[in-house]
């Protein structure tokens, strides 16, 4: 099952319907390195709605459930659709919206008459839908890891959630040096994290599945790896801090956030 928000949606996407290879094509070829030339690319020449229909196509089909947050305003209600299976056309109108900053995009995205935008306004971490849905056909109870992927450094799960389901939760800025040039997308820059990112990615697969794989030994692992990150997660600040903040106005605000519909 993969849950995600925001611009995670590409690579959750990607995932799903194993075309990663594609997400990664695209991301090579961003390009940019000017925080003002990113910001009139995404803004008024549309490029996140350009490469989200560069990666979904007629044909797909995802073999991994897939769900992400929409957020509705003024409320900031929160609704959480799933995909599966083929693609549909009306996939593309809902994930456009789940990735719509308003200062990211020049047109807005309507829902059934009701103004919908980023889902990471209210939920940027959308661990809810895999541990509380009774509906996605499938049981939380099911669920042997969960890995949560994310830029706070500050964000710890069980602020919000109990459970028994091994979670390990990454802060991927820890393999970049927390750096914080989040805006450059230069050829050279984004080389580095890709071969960063792999080679991260090994060291951790390496730690959790060289055991037995049982639920002991995998919160053994986690336990290792967290205790590892944490101290240098503490001295850097977060990528992500301002939707925390906003995600926690969100929770106090939402209405519907137990809705989960399926879209396929």
């Amino acid at each position: 099952m993969i849950s995600c928000a925001s611009a995670g949606i590409f690579s959750g996407y990607a995932l799903a319907a194993d075309k990663l290879d594609c997400a990664e094509y695209l991301y090579r070829n961003v390009n940019i390195s000017n925080k003002l030339e990113l910001f009139w690319k995404v803004f008024a020449k549309g490029l996140l709605s350009d490469y989200l229909y560069s990666l979904t196509a007629h044909g797909d089909y995802l073999s991994i459930p897939m769900c992400f947050p929409v957020c509705y305003v003024p409320i900031l209600s929160a609704e959480y659709y799933w995909l599966y299976g083929g693609f549909n056309r009306v996939w593309n109108k809902y994930m456009f919206a789940a990735a719509n900053y308003p200062f990211l995009q020049l047109r807005p995205s309507l829902i059934k008459g009701r103004l919908a935008i980023d889902g990471g306004a209210v939920d940027n971490i959308p661990l809810f839908p895999l541990l509380k849905s009774k509906s996605a056909s499938f049981a939380p109870s099911e669920l042997d890891l969960i890995v949560i992927m994310h830029f706070d450094s500050r964000y710890d799960y069980r602020n919000n959630f109990v459970t028994d389901t091994p979670i390990l939760d990454l802060d991927l800025s820890y393999c970049n040096g927390f750096k914080k040039a989040h805006c450059d997308y230069s050829t050279e820059t984004v080389e580095e994290r890709l071969s960063k990112s792999y080679e991260y990615g090994n060291v951790i697969a390496d730690k959790l599945f060289s055991g037995d794989c049982s639920r002991e030994s995998l919160r053994g692992a986690i336990d290792e790896i967290f205790l590892r990150e944490h101290a240098e997660r503490q001295r850097n600040l977060s990528l992500d801090r301002f939707m925390t903040i906003l995600n926690t106005v969100g929770r106090v605000l939402r209405k519907d956030g137990k809705c989960i519909k399926k879209l396929f």
